[in-house]
């Protein structure tokens, strides 16, 4: 082949690719070069370059991204809670005596004030009780009487002084039988010979009758009535030992009845000592604030209550990450698609959200959830 015919081959394979191989290879059309848009790089789970992560378009509708903010109602402590009486206005009436029930004089729902008659016990012990109250008093008037007889003897010369200071003893003796003779009867409230009737010892509604006509009862047995004062309620609020720090008295509180159309509010009046060891909780007394109608005792009720925390923000638990078993981190939105990783210090959880007290600020967009899309490396969800 000859050196010409050599030339002209190699130039029909470079002019395809655009290059010009020795001389005497030409072309008539100039070869163009097509540009390419840049695209940031997205991996399956996302890739990072220069400590951004970049997410797949595909998997953008997958991640939530939100602003950060410090919201009270996400900085509250809620617990169960139940409506129960205060301390004093709950009375169960027991049998302050042996016998038999003759007589009840309320019905249930029924209201009653204090020293108003409940129930008619007759009992033979309390027969003797007057009896022996009647004996105190004459031997108590018989010694006055030997008495006021040694002091006039005395006064005349003929009386002897033992005499008179031995009725002294004797008097005194009979006065302090009549003193225990009288407390016993008064510890039967109002009674009449064998008969004993138990009063109301305080104002309020009967909520039970468990005394039945014709029944025998004894002092320390079941009750005979029960009486509570509807207008003295509070709601017991049954808190983790953890968040107790976080309660304080006065704190506003949100309760959440199911049979109420809406929210009753309150506050904290008063924080138990004694935690449950089995739940690991402790109670916190609610005052309701107002009136709340159709709130009784046993009601079932959600309470929310507020902390004095506005250090930080607060996020929900899925936008936090755990990196290397212990770095808590976030992922804030820089522009559409791409995200920084920034390390957080966390405080306090309550239930669904986490308060973060550096790394973020207020109004910075983070991934709330579907985070993990953004950093695969990542372990665990907080």
């Amino acid at each position: 082949m000859t050196r010409q015919r050599i030339t002209r081959a190699l130039c029909r394979l470079a002019l395809p690719l655009g290059l010009a191989l020795g001389t005497g290879c030409k072309s008539s059309q100039p070869v163009e070069v097509a540009s390419v848009t840049q695209q940031p790089p997205a991996g399956p789970l996302g890739s990072s370059e220069d400590g951004l992560h970049f997410l797949p378009a595909a998997s953008r509708p997958y991640v939530e991204i939100q602003p950060v903010a410090m919201e009270p109602e996400h900085a509250a402590i809620k617990a169960p809670a139940r409506v129960a009486f205060r301390d004093g206005a709950l009375s169960r009436v027991g049998a302050p005596i042996p016998g038999r029930v003759v007589k009840l004089h309320v019905e249930v729902g029924e209201k009653v004030k204090a020293g108003d008659p409940l129930v008619t016990i007759a009992s033979p012990e309390a027969s003797s009780f007057h009896m022996e109250l009647a004996r105190a008093r004459i031997e108590v008037e018989t010694a006055k009487d030997q008495l006021e007889r040694q002091n006039q003897m005395a006064k005349q010369g003929v009386g002897r002084e033992y005499e008179r200071v031995a009725a002294q003893h004797r008097l005194a003796e009979t006065q302090a039988s009549l003193q225990h003779a009288q407390k016993a009867v008064s510890l039967l409230g109002k009674s009449s010979g064998g008969t004993v009737v138990v009063e109301a010892a305080i104002e309020g509604m009967v909520l039970r009758r468990f005394a039945t006509v014709g029944a025998q009862v004894e002092p320390g047995g079941d009750p005979l009535i029960e009486i509570g004062n509807p207008n003295a309620l509070w709601v017991v609020a049954e808190v983790f030992q953890d968040d107790l720090a976080l309660v304080h008295d006065s704190s506003k509180v949100t309760l959440e009845f199911a049979a109420l159309p809406e929210p009753v509010e309150g506050h904290v009046e008063g924080i138990g000592v004694l935690i449950d060891t089995g739940l690991r909780r402790a109670p916190v007394y609610v005052a309701i604030d107002g009136e709340a109608p159709g709130v009784t005792p046993g009601m079932f009720a959600r309470a929310k209550i507020q902390t004095p925390s506005t250090t930080g923000v607060t996020v929900p638990r899925t936008a936090v990450l755990i990196k290397e078993g212990k770095i808590s981190v976030v992922y804030v939105e820089e522009r559409e698609g791409v995200f920084s990783r920034r390390e957080v210090a966390t405080g306090h959880t309550f239930g669904e959200y986490v308060q973060i007290l550096s790394g973020v600020k207020p109004g910075e967009r983070i991934a709330v959830s579907g985070a993990l899309l953004i950093d695969g490396t990542a372990q665990r969800i907080l």
